[in-house]
């Protein structure tokens, strides 16, 4: 016996601790024995003493490798794994082609990914010559960006200067951003449709109240403009 407390189980506490050491105690005395466990230090000594000789008695056993069909429904049954049928094995794989289908057909359709020669850099001067101011604009179809360099001259302080694009004769200017003062190089990404109307279209600059035109069209006197072309 461990411990002075008694116990209704068949045998006593030892008795008990070999049944647990088995595995053969019903669920809810498993529970009262485990309780005690935790509290009682002869009675772990019980359950390591029973380990102990419980694993002695496989000694003379030889191993041997079970057949893997037996290993798989022991694995099973201890650990309640299945094998998952074929098709589902295959679905996370499957699902990843569907995606990487789905982004290439994105990039290809978007313009990202495109094919043939890499489109040219545009330029264009802008140029006032009554204010001394030299401008320099840039689109890099590489990085999608449209750059405007500032080079010489003072840039207004309570005006703004903006970018418009004209793609043709008969086309209304559509604004590309406005100049930054506080730096030498503003830059400006583009979106794709705009992007695609650069060749052959001028770009202009206009006068303009601080942070651009209130309208979406030009408001102020165009000051500079240029043809983009290539260089």
């Amino acid at each position: 016996m461990s411990g002075p407390e008694e116990t209704d189980l068949p045998g006593g506490w030892e008795a008990a601790a070999a049944e647990y050491v088995l595995g053969l105690l019903p669920e809810d005395e498993r529970r009262d024995f485990e309780s005690r466990l935790a509290r009682d230090r002869d009675l772990r000594q019980d359950v390591e003493a029973w380990e102990e000789y419980f694993a002695s008695l496989t000694d003379p056993i030889p191993a041997v490798a079970p057949p893997p069909q037996v290993l798989r429904r022991v694995e099973a049954q201890l650990f309640g794994k299945r094998r998952a049928p074929f098709w589902r094995q295959i679905m996370p794989y499957l699902a990843g082609a569907v995606a990487a289908a789905a982004i290439a057909w994105g990039v290809m359709i978007s313009g990202l990914l495109t094919f043939g020669p890499p489109e040219p850099d545009l330029w264009a001067d802008l140029r006032v010559p009554e204010q001394g101011l030299v401008m320099l604009a840039h689109y890099a179809p590489e990085s999608g960006t449209f750059m405007v360099r500032h080079d010489a001259g003072d840039l207004p302080t309570d005006r703004s200067l903006e970018i418009w694009m004209i793609a043709g004769p008969e086309s209304a200017p559509v604004s590309i951003g406005v100049v930054d003062p506080s730096v030498t190089l503003t830059q400006i990404p583009l979106p794709r449709e705009i992007a695609q109307q650069l060749p052959g279209a001028t770009v202009a600059l206009s006068d303009e109240p601080l942070g651009g035109s209130p309208t979406g069209a030009p408001t102020g006197a165009v000051v500079a403009s240029g043809a983009l072309e290539i260089r």
